[in-house]
């Protein structure tokens, strides 16, 4: 049983990898690590951190210097921090771990990359009116596939990771777009389906193989778009907010199938990496959805949860809710529709989640009840003292 912390390059390096690796195996209860090893833009609020607490990165960028020769092309490969590649976080953190007994992971986020989006905006998503969404290739572009490819074949090749934890395979929607972004419409299921719908060249070509009238759909899509975008609506209850959905899924042609397509591109995408990481010996967890939750929604970043878990590798849930029958209800749902994958969980440590050491063990005994092979926490620099006690707590409650 896997029991390890998501965490940040930055944090393994002010704190020092092997100090960090030996109160996480000692102090903490854990055998296994999850290390970030290239990230998108954010800026985080440190509780634990000596001096400044909060932590801005400079874009989208790696903490590992890339073996340029294995990428498509000089304007996709990831950029590296210098600050993170000079300290040796990850070379470190790979011996701590070995020396320690640590399961080393490297979480490495895919698509989601405003930095090199802006760079190749001809490779991003671009929804039914034409916006060009910077901050996530589309899976469905050749030259991104093998981007997504080279990352795992390089960080591998340098590092022997015991296994990719992969992140961000699928289609993000609008929101979580960039810096302050400024969004005063009433929103539902509704938008976030249509305004996820990505139709850049790459994915109307597959479309068109597919038999489907891609224009025509977007046309259809962009009009309903256009009037819930204008109407003042009142908001809906979650059940019939679905319903909605569904009732789309069914009444618009052409609508499911193209769902069904984009679902094709990001499992073949997922394969591939699975296939690169085989070659290397290692396993592969996959994080199916990076925002949207419970799981039973992650179809809207074009998940297939059958499919990516006969593609191989295991599937890392993110389940991060307040209570432990959320918890168990979303890992059930993953077991049903994917019988075939090894379940891993992601449990969050944060505020505002959770109201004690108690609620986060009963999450846990979730998961071992579920049948999980492993659990990580969000997120190990994230935490205040008082809830890192609480994963400590928690593991003792695993025992072997």
């Amino acid at each position: 049983m896997r029991l390890g912390f998501f965490a940040y390059a930055w944090d393994l390096r002010d704190e020092g990898p092997e100090a960090t690796v030996e109160a996480m195996a000692g102090k903490f209860g854990c055998n296994a690590l999850a290390l970030n090893a290239n990230y998108h833009h954010a800026r985080l609020l440190r509780p634990r951190a000596v001096g400044p607490k909060t932590y801005q990165l400079p874009g989208a960028v790696a903490a590992f210097q890339p073996q340029a020769g294995l990428y498509p092309d000089d304007s996709l490969v990831p950029v590296p921090d210098p600050g993170l590649v000079g300290a040796g976080v990850l070379p470190r953190a790979r011996e701590a771990c070995a020396s320690a007994g640590l399961d080393f992971g490297l979480w490495t986020v895919g698509l989601h990359n405003s930095t090199l989006g802006e760079r190749n905006r001809h490779l991003c998503m671009v929804n039914c009116f034409g916006d060009s969404y910077t901050y996530c290739l589309c899976p469905a572009h050749e030259p991104v596939r093998v981007l997504l490819q080279a990352v795992i074949q390089d960080l591998c090749a340098q590092f022997q990771p015991d296994r990719i934890i992969q992140e961000a395979v699928g289609f993000l929607g609008l929101r979580h777009w960039v810096h302050h972004e400024l969004f005063f419409v009433a929103w539902n299921e509704v938008l976030e389906l249509l305004l996820s719908l990505c139709f850049c060249p790459a994915c109307r070509r597959r479309g068109e193989a597919a038999d489907l009238e891609v224009e025509g759909l977007r046309r259809n899509v962009a009009a309903l778009a256009e009037q819930l975008l204008h109407r003042e609506q009142s908001d809906l209850p979650p059940a019939c907010a679905q319903s909605r959905v569904t009732s789309l899924l069914a009444e618009i042609q052409d609508l499911a199938d193209y769902q069904r397509v984009r679902s094709g591109s990001v499992t073949e995408l997922v394969a591939g990496l699975c296939r690169v990481a085989a070659r290397h010996g290692t396993s592969l967890d996959l994080i199916p959805a990076s925002f949207q939750r419970p799981v039973s929604r992650a179809w809207l970043e074009g998940a297939h949860l059958g499919q990516l878990g006969r593609a191989g590798g295991s599937l890392l849930i993110p389940a991060y809710h307040d209570t432990a029958s959320e918890v168990a209800a979303d890992l059930e749902w993953a077991a049903w529709l994917a019988p075939e994958s090894v379940l891993v969980a992601g449990l969050n440590a944060c505020n505002p989640a959770l109201g004690g050491s108690a609620g986060l063990s009963a999450q846990v005994q979730a998961c071992l009840t579920a049948g999980c092979r492993g659990i990580y926490y969000y997120n190990y620099g994230l935490l205040t003292p008082g809830r890192l006690g609480w994963v400590a707590q928690a593991n003792r409650g695993v025992g072997g």
